[in-house]
């Protein structure tokens, strides 16, 4: 089962999914192009996204089989030392209007100083 385009969204194209590192009947799991360089104060060494096939706005959108499958999934990551983050769909801050939880696995150590601008957006960490 393979996702359609749907609306141009970015998680329905083929070539996310040709860039999938995983994939199950139902789910995928893809590197995220915006990184992030920090998670809860801690430099991030992996961000991956768990991406459901078909194009829902939420959890609760998804069917029993597709929520199994991405728990399943995060689980698998869950062990490995990544966090699992999802954003809300009414969340002003949701990037793509396609359900996908965040796989992060960041490391223990804080950076010593952080200078962090929102706008325009710059990091400066050492």
């Amino acid at each position: 089962m393979r996702a359609r385009n749907t609306d141009g969204c970015p998680f329905c194209r083929a070539q996310t999914l040709k860039d999938a590192i995983s994939e199950t009947k139902l789910s995928y799991v893809v590197p995220n192009t915006v990184k992030y360089d920090l998670w809860e104060g801690h430099d991030v060494e992996d961000h991956l996204l768990i991406v459901p096939k078909r194009h829902v706005l939420s959890l609760n959108d998804l069917n029993k089989e597709e929520k199994l499958d991405i728990m399943g999934i995060a689980a698998k990551y869950e062990v490995r030392g990544y966090s699992v983050y999802a954003r809300g769909k009414a969340f002003s801050k949701r990037s793509v209007a396609h359900q996908h939880t965040h796989l992060i696995k960041a490391n223990n150590q804080k950076p010593k100083w952080l200078f962090f601008i929102a706008k325009p957006r710059l990091l400066i960490k050492r």
